[in-house]
Order: structure tokens, then sequence, then C-alpha cells
């Protein structure tokens, strides 16, 4: 049973394996992803990492140094969205719900004269979500953002600044509601 579930997985993932995407050992995606109107070279999973059905992950423009990086054993949820001009990298062990959104950039919307569709990207700025997270369903992780290790995200929550390891966050823009402490 478990030769038919590797085969599946490699054959699920072998568009995005096409195009460039990286998988370690017994990584995998699921269906739904899309693979079409996206980038995905500079998409690297390392070993035992999972991502849910119809996962949006993409790397925009043309730099070649862009990545997306996943540490080994993270278990992505269903309906994710990783969208990348610059870096986003999320480390080991971290643990994401459904309907998370990690941007490093914004949609430029300044100029009046240009309807938002126009104007085009701001300039990104990497995230960086250390390793032991878990981010809640519905969050949205925005550029510049660094959440330390073992950072907890409540659900629903837009976290547009950095926190430190161990901070437990919520809220639209998220703030911290406390830190999480070593059991002896």
């Amino acid at each position: 049973m478990k030769i038919l579930y590797l085969a599946l997985g490699y054959l699920i993932s072998l568009p995005a394996r096409l195009k460039g995407m990286k998988f370690g050992n017994n990584s995998f995606i699921a269906p739904g992803y899309d693979c079409l109107a996206v980038r995905l070279k500079g998409v690297i999973l390392g070993d035992d990492v999972k991502i849910g059905r119809n996962a949006w992950i993409g790397i925009n423009g043309d730099d070649p140094d862009s990545k997306i990086i996943i540490g080994d054993s993270s278990s992505i949820g269903r309906s994710v969205t990783l969208s990348c001009l610059k870096g986003i990298k999320i480390g080991r062990k971290c643990l994401f719900s459904y309907n998370v959104s990690v941007l490093d950039h914004d949609h430029d919307v300044s100029d009046l004269n240009l309807a938002p569709v126009d104007s085009g990207l701001t300039n990104a700025e990497e995230v960086a979500i250390e390793d032991e997270c878990f981010i809640g369903a519905h969050s949205f992780i925005l550029k510049g953002v660094r959440l330390g290790r073992h950072c907890v995200v409540g659900a629903n929550s837009v976290v547009t600044r950095s926190f430190p390891a161990n901070s437990v966050i919520a809220g639209a823009p998220a703030k911290l509601i406390r830190m999480l402490e070593t059991k002896d």
C-alpha cells in the first residue's frame, strides 16, 4: 500500500516537478494545486513536507534568486497561498491550518491614475517563519515579517510585524497575547 501511495504522490506532483519545484524525500502536494500560471522553479520542499489540496504556491517576477523554502516535516493545510517576489522561508515542523496566506509583497495602489489591476507590485521584503510555528486558519502573514521559533498565530489574524520566539499572537493587526514558557 505504501508503494501505491508513493507512486500516486509522485504522479500528482509531476507537473510541479516538471516546472522546477524540488521535493525532499517523502514530501507530498495534494491534488488541485495551481501549476499553469505560476513559476515553481525556486520552490524547495524539505523531507516529509505535506501540502494540502488546492494550494497556490508561486514565485512572481523574474528574479532567479527568489525562493520559497519549506523545512523538513512541516505540514501546510489546504487552500494555502504562498506568493513570493523575493523570499519566503518556513522552518522545520511548522503547522499551517487551512486558508493561510503568506505574501512578501503588496499591490501598489497609490497611483490614482491607475486601476489596481494595472498598478503592479511593491518592493518585496522577505518573510521568515522559524521552526515549530503554528499558523491558525484564515491568517495572513505579510511582507517583512519574521516569526521566531514556536510562535502561535491565532485564527483570522493579520500579521504585519515581527514577533520573537514563543509569542502567542492574534488579531487584525496581530498583537502579542502572551509568551509561552517552557514546562519544567
